[in-house]
């Protein structure tokens, strides 16, 4: 197995998820069962990364039986779906999403997107030729320019310099940057000699975690200032 930056990458974003619901816990901000149910948000994609990492590591996501269930157009999308269900579902979890948003400056909400400058990595593989190469530029590329965008956004949020208007549309774009080329553009992928390598350990922590919860993180912002919108509006 080579070295992967995937595990402290996620590592960093879950615990940074961690310390926003515990902080406004201890802010008074929200009571004990909003906090548990962002818990349990926390822990049931890291359950399903877990799983999909043994799975993996197992040589199962290797065979062709696995590859012809087209886990492209469904692998990623899991945990963005059980996390919509829940919120749909559970008052006090949408509550306390609520106030993670509202309290937390927005200058963090848009620098932990900063780290999706390490999508560098799958760009470095498909040069030396280990990663399907259109994959790494119409997904990686995009991931990449996303997260350099991040930087400047966050220094512009931070001076007071831009809209919550500016913030919705960039955290939507932040979204579709990986949705629209993943879900337009699979057919194409999978026809890639390397596509299995997607779903080798670790990379396929990748799909199965660290892409989903970036895209989480942008919806979950966008839904709360549109929500704030529609209020004032």
């Amino acid at each position: 197995m080579q070295f992967s930056t995937l595990p402290i990458l996620i590592a960093v974003i879950f615990g940074f998820l961690w310390f926003l619901s515990r902080r406004i816990h201890r802010l008074g901000s929200i009571n004990s069962s909003q906090r548990n149910w962002l818990v349990v948000l926390l822990l049931i994609p890291l359950i399903w990364g877990g799983y999909i990492g043994y799975q993996s590591s197992v040589g199962i996501f290797a065979t062709e039986d696995f590859l012809s269930l087209l886990p492209g157009y469904w692998l990623p999308y899991v945990p963005v779906v059980i996390a919509i269900i829940l919120t749909l579902l559970v008052t006090p979890l949408r509550i306390g999403l609520r106030k993670l948003v509202d309290e937390t400056p927005y200058h963090w909400l848009t620098a932990i997107h900063g780290l999706r400058i390490l999508a560098i990595g799958t760009l470095i593989k498909a040069s030396i030729g280990v990663f399907p190469e259109k994959f790494a530029w119409f997904v990686g590329g995009m991931d990449l320019l996303f997260g350099l965008s991040a930087i400047a956004v966050t220094l512009l949020v931070h001076r007071g310099r831009l809209t919550d208007g500016f913030l919705l549309v960039w955290h939507l774009i932040g979204a579709l940057v990986i949705v629209a080329p993943v879900a337009g553009l699979m057919h194409v992928f999978m026809q890639e000699a390397l596509f299995s390598k997607l779903f080798a350990f670790p990379m396929v922590l990748a799909p199965a975690l660290v892409v989903p919860s970036f895209v989480m993180l942008n919806l979950l912002v966008a839904w709360r200032l549109l929500e704030k919108r529609m209020q004032r509006g």
